[in-house]
């Protein structure tokens, strides 16, 4: 996606696509839901009549803070609810999906919308941070989620949507697939005496490789075999708090793009809602400005090496998604 063009699109107008219909009496969970995008999200589906609306925020004080704000605005309260769930930390991951379990009795839809934007250099669970909460939690999340998404599929008769918010930004950093020692990926890149936290670059390469990630994993798990509907999105450049804890000089340079050229949080939340009305058209692909735009994906991700790329960043993967939840992957993806 050239320059031009993503400039261009950062000004098309993005209609609401999801409506009452759709939403009236079910259930969906907004992750990173407390600010942004993810709370502009939440808003529009409690606006839409849906029954149920989890607020998956890693501080309960800020989660209730949000809680208020969309009460208040949307005239509706007793829907949304605030549930701690902390990408970072695989015990938490793990007790969020156990708490879907024990108290949902549908979900139609997980709208993976957290991420970390770090502006230094930390592990965690032996992991670079930016890249441990953006591709191996987000990732554990959705492994994790999908036997109970396929559950609820098969009783319901309904296709749950599976929704993970990226970013174009990582279609940048293909530099730093060279980079990385492709045999040994996640001990790789979470070694500081070889990589570095540079204003976003950190970022936008992990959002490069939650990308292959997700794709491997929609092919892995078709509709016609989980009854699930996955799909990826970038809601563009929107003015939000993700940027909050980088050095001034990236706080100005950023600020100066989102004065130029950034939509609103409630514009950018249009990308989700749009992505969450999709049906079986849109399983594995990618969506920006409210179309499924897999064209526009660049030749090094989608052709041969692309997917021998996917698989290798997937097979790596697993190995760290078992180190957290033994057998996960076989539940999720080989087992009915």
């Amino acid at each position: 996606m050239g320059f031009i063009n993503t400039f261009r699109h950062q000004y098309t107008s993005l209609p609401i696509n999801l409506t009452q219909e759709q939403c009236s009496g079910k259930t969906y969970i907004v992750t990173g839901a407390n600010i942004g995008i993810g709370l502009e999200c939440a808003k529009h589906l409690v606006r839409l009549q849906s029954k149920r609306v989890i607020l998956a925020v890693r501080s309960e004080s800020r989660g209730k803070k949000a809680l208020a704000e969309l009460e208040s605005e949307t005239g509706r309260s007793g829907v949304a609810e605030v549930w701690i769930l902390d990408l970072s930390s695989f015990d938490s991951i793990k007790a969020f999906v156990n708490s879907v379990e024990v108290q949902l009795d549908r979900l139609d839809g997980l709208i993976s919308n957290a991420a970390a934007a770090s502006a230094e250099w930390t592990l965690n669970e032996g992991i670079e941070s930016t890249v441990a909460v953006n591709v191996v939690g987000t990732m554990l999340l959705s492994v994790l989620m999908l036997p109970y998404l396929k559950s609820f599929a098969k009783r319901s008769g309904t296709k749950p949507v599976m929704n993970i918010v990226t970013s174009d930004l990582g279609f940048v950093r293909q530099e730093d697939l060279r980079k990385m020692d492709q045999n040994n990926i996640f001990s790789d890149i979470s070694d500081s005496r070889k990589w570095s936290i540079d204003g976003t670059n950190r970022y936008a390469f992990s959002k490069l490789l939650q990308i292959y990630a997700i794709r491997h994993f929609a092919t892995l798990a078709p509709v016609s075999k989980t009854g699930v509907i996955i799909n990826y999105l970038s809601p563009g450049l929107c003015n939000t708090g993700l940027t909050r804890y980088y050095d001034d000089g990236v706080k100005v340079m950023v600020a100066v793009l989102r004065g130029v050229m950034g939509r609103s949080a409630e514009w950018g939340s249009r990308n989700l809602l749009y992505a969450v009305s999709l049906g079986e058209e849109s399983h594995g692909k990618y969506i920006s400005y409210c179309e499924i735009v897999e064209k526009e994906l660049p030749s090094y991700v989608t052709d041969a090496s692309g997917r021998e790329l996917g698989e290798k960043i997937w097979d790596q993967l697993v190995v760290e998604l078992e180190r957290a939840q033994p057998g996960g992957v076989k539940k999720a993806l080989y087992e009915n």
